[in-house]
């Protein structure tokens, strides 16, 4: 951070600074505290990464800053106690605990680094900032107790000024502190773009990736507002939290990919992208369903949230992408010749079932059977006693049927599908994604499925926690299977966790509201039940079984698909032995939706 004014730093409440260690002795030193550092982090986080001193960080970070390198957390040798000005042993202590849990949720929940390409020190400390704010908040809702820890760091308020490393402080407490309420308009905006609800429990930008745009649409907002900013002694603050320098790929990794201007059709995308809150609209419904906590044995109200979204456009398309620039025409095309199997392997279509004749000979019926009552007054007027069943049976047509397909869109489905005798690939050195195996056997089996008295929907999920389970409606009940409902499919992109209990039971809802006599839900899944705030393995399992057995009480038979052997013991134990199937090879996969669909 700049060098802060001698007023506002005689205002600012005299915590530990890890800077002024060589300056203010006496001293804690970090390696009074290092037995005991691991065990709590190993507590907090099952893991403990290797704490280090020395060498100064990346880019001459001072050598009294905490930094993040591949050998682990580097945290300075000592710091300061300033005794004279309130501060003592144990607010040193915090500090070290403060420091060590933050970069220990950097290492939680890491993403990709990202290049200096195209975003300049501005949009730098920007992303810096709302990355700390990101992680800071999982691992809150993981660990509560930690936001108490890191707010006692954060003292910034109105007091401190309107400039740019004053409203950066103040924006990073509010992002942590949900009672604290700046009235800054650069830092609440900050926060309204950065939640999505009012009470900043789910983010809108739950992924690195996405942060940059955020940081460039508040970076113009500082330009405009004429705040300065000295890149060269800017100081991330808190002084707990780490430089960011790991954020950004070296020098050296980056030269090569920008000495070739890249063509037109080739977008940089993130790495294992998630989807782009970005584009998600603003009228998103949230609901709320209960939880099974096996370990009370009891229902948890309320527990999860469902973030139920139309995309308008496509989503997961890279930055700066408007819809026309995937043509809903040519997404329609692909899936529609994007088959699992040959099309001479997979037949003619079948055709539909004619309805069965009226049954004649019945004892009583809907009218008269006219060769019945002929046979029975021939055979009275020759003195044998007559047949009484003399009536005809109108046959009742076909009840209704709706059949849903939902789709694990978790970060998961972008590995290499798999069946239960190996690959799942189209044919020799080639392969297709979990995911884009189930988007195009589902449309397959809706074009082979859909019909007059057969609604078909194809949605799809997935999760970051309990307070964010995002469900995307994708093909609804009424859609006809068109090229804009084909865009919004094969659009659809991995990233992200699986709680599917909360899912199973949001598709049931939407599943009741249809009028029909038959209600199918067909899980398309890959592994099992998975999220950032458990740790149980079974807990998710049981949640789910929980649902499936919910579903079966209201009249829905609910089935999954697997696209991996090695999940078959938790699909059995969520949909019991006959409740799964695990097709062998690509082209068995659409006639496994469309039979898991009509097994009702």
């Amino acid at each position: 951070m700049n060098g802060p004014a001698p007023a506002a730093a005689a205002s600012r409440p005299a915590w530990p600074d890890a800077t002024a260690a060589a300056a203010a002795p006496p001293a804690l030193a970090l390696a009074a505290l290092r037995a005991e550092l691991a065990p709590y982090l190993r507590t907090l986080w099952r893991t403990a990464p290797p704490l280090a001193t020395g060498a100064p960080g990346p880019q001459a970070a001072p050598p009294c800053r905490p930094w993040l390198s591949l050998q682990g957390v580097h945290l300075p040798a000592a710091v300061a106690l300033a005794a004279h000005d309130g501060a003592d042993e144990a607010q040193a202590r915090d500090w070290y605990r403060a420091a060590a849990t933050h970069a220990a949720a950097h290492r939680a929940y890491a993403s990709q680094p990202l290049s200096r390409a195209g975003s300049g020190p501005v949009v730098q400390a920007l992303v810096g900032l709302l990355e700390d704010a990101r992680v800071e908040h999982l691992a809150c809702r993981e660990l509560p107790g930690l936001r108490r820890l890191w707010l006692r760091f954060h003292d910034a308020g109105p007091a401190l000024g309107d400039g740019f490393e004053a409203l950066m402080r103040r924006l990073a407490r509010s992002l942590l502190d949900p009672g604290y309420g700046d009235p800054h308009p650069w830092v609440a905006k900050g926060r309204r773009l950065f939640f999505l609800d009012d009470h900043g429990q789910v983010l809108a930008v739950p992924h690195t990736a996405a942060l940059r745009t955020l940081a460039a649409r508040l970076g113009h907002d500082i330009g405009q507002l004429r705040a300065g900013f000295n890149a060269r002694d800017y100081l991330v603050q808190p002084s707990y939290r780490d430089d960011n320098s790991w954020l950004w790929l070296p020098e050296q990794e980056r030269a090569a990919p920008e000495a070739a201007a890249p063509r037109p059709d080739e977008t940089p995308v993130p790495a294992g992208p998630a989807p782009d809150r970005e584009r998600v609209p603003a009228a998103a419904a949230r609901y709320s369903y209960p939880e099974w906590d096996r370990l009370i044995a009891r229902h948890r109200p309320g527990w999860c949230t469902v973030i139920e979204t139309r995309p308008l456009a496509p989503p997961g398309l890279p930055p700066g992408h408007e819809a026309h620039s995937s043509p809903p025409r040519e997404v329609f095309a692909l899936l529609t010749r994007d088959a699992l199997a040959p099309a001479e392997s997979r037949g003619p279509p079948q055709p539909r079932a004619a309805a069965p004749p009226a049954r004649g000979g019945q004892l009583d019926g809907d009218e008269f059977d006219l060769d019945a009552l002929t046979q029975a007054a021939t055979a009275s007027r020759a003195g044998l006693p007559p047949d009484d069943r003399v009536h005809r049976r109108r046959a009742r047509a076909a009840g209704r049927r709706a059949s849903l397909w939902l789709i694990d869109a978790s970060a998961s489905s972008a590995g290499p599908a798999r069946g239960a005798a190996g690959g799942m690939g189209t044919g020799a050195g080639d392969s297709v994604s979990l995911l884009r195996a189930a988007r195009a056997a589902a449309w397959q089996a809706a074009c082979g499925t859909q019909g007059p008295r057969h609604a078909c929907a194809i949605h799809g999920f997935c999760s970051e926690g309990r307070g964010a389970v995002h469900y995307r409606r994708l093909k609804d009940f009424d859609d006809a299977l068109d090229a804009d409902a084909a865009a919004r499919l094969g659009a659809l992109s991995s990233g992200l966790s699986t709680r599917l209990g909360a899912a199973l039971r949001h598709a049931t809802a939407l599943l009741r509201r249809q009028r029909a006599t038959h209600r199918t839900l067909v899980l398309v899944s890959d592994g099992e039940p998975h999220d950032i705030d458990t740790h149980d393995p079974r807990y998710l399992i049981d949640d789910a079984r929980r649902a499936v057995q919910a579903a079966a009480r209201r009249g829905i038979t609910v089935r999954c698909v697997g696209l991996d052997p090695a999940a078959a013991p938790a699909l059995r134990r969520i949909f019991g032995a006959g409740g799964y199937s695990l097709p062998a090879h690509p082209g068995a996969l659409t006639a496994a939706l469309a039979r898991a669909a009509a097994d009702c």
